[in-house]
C-alpha cells in the first residue's frame, strides 16, 4: 500500500540522499531494530517465551527469505540450544 503522492515521496528521498552511506545505513539498522522489538513485544503478548519465542522470530523475520523446509530445520536447531 502507497499513500504518499509522488511530490512528496521525492522530497523524502531527495531528504535522505543528502545523508551520507553510514547516515542511511544506520537508519536502515535502527528501523530494523524498532520492528523487530515490536515484534517481540506481540509475541511475548501471544504467550511466546523462551525457544518458542526465538523461533517465532525466526520464522516471522525470514519466512520470505528460506523454503518452509529451511526454516523448520532452523528452528529444530534452536530447540537443540
Amino acid at each position: 500500500m502507497n499513500d504518499t503522492k509522488p511530490e512528496m515521496a521525492a522530497k523524502v528521498q531527495a531528504l535522505y540522499m543528502q545523508r551520507s552511506g553510514e547516515e542511511r545505513m544506520m537508519m536502515c539498522l535502527e528501523m530494523f531494530d524498532f520492528a523487530r522489538q515490536l515484534m517481540i513485544v506481540n509475541l511475548k503478548a501471544q504467550g511466546y517465551e523462551g525457544m518458542e519465542l526465538r523461533k517465532q522470530v525466526l520464522i516471522r523475520t525470514y519466512r520470505n527469505d528460506f523454503s518452509p523446509e529451511t526454516l523448520n530445520k532452523m528452528c529444530q536447531r534452536i530447540a537443540k540450544s
